[in-house]
């Protein structure tokens, strides 16, 4: 009967010291835990100045709001019939997006969605709209999360 009413106060003092210890341990946060900003507006501006080879457009690209970032692109494109389907990788310094965009050839108008992410940007999920001003540039505006 001694050892057991001994033993309780040993095993509330050792969780008393876990709990006290555990706020000095780096325990690793999961992807949800790094959202800063969930639905964070974003817009995306690519400028096709670097040129064409066939279907393939390069350029710059500036990101703003939910993320700030400047680096180039690389966009294949198919047609079908009234349908531009496009692959738009942007690179950055800290790393890449892959964005899928559908686009209507007659309205120059479309919805855009992140495939993946690389580097900083592994996380990352978000879409919104997209609209072709002109023959060079297309802006994106929409949100993203898990940064």
């Amino acid at each position: 009967m001694k050892r057991s009413i001994i033993s309780i106060p040993i095993i509330a003092f050792c969780i008393m010291v876990f709990v006290m210890m555990s706020s000095f341990i780096a325990i690793p946060s999961s992807s949800k835990d790094l959202t800063v900003d969930p639905g964070a507006p974003i817009t995306i501006f690519g400028s096709n100045g670097i040129g064409q080879t066939g279907p393939i457009y390069t350029g710059n690209v500036v990101v703003t709001g939910g993320i700030n970032a400047t680096g180039t692109f690389v966009m294949p494109t198919e047609v079908h019939g009234m349908a531009l389907h496009c692959i738009f990788i942007l690179t950055f310094p800290s790393g890449t997006i892959t964005i899928r965009m559908n686009c209507n050839m007659v309205t120059f108008n479309g919805q855009w969605q992140i495939l993946e992410g690389t580097g900083a940007y592994q996380n990352l999920k978000g879409g919104g709209s997209l609209v072709m001003p002109n023959d060079t540039d297309e802006i994106l505006t929409g949100t993203v999360r898990g940064l």
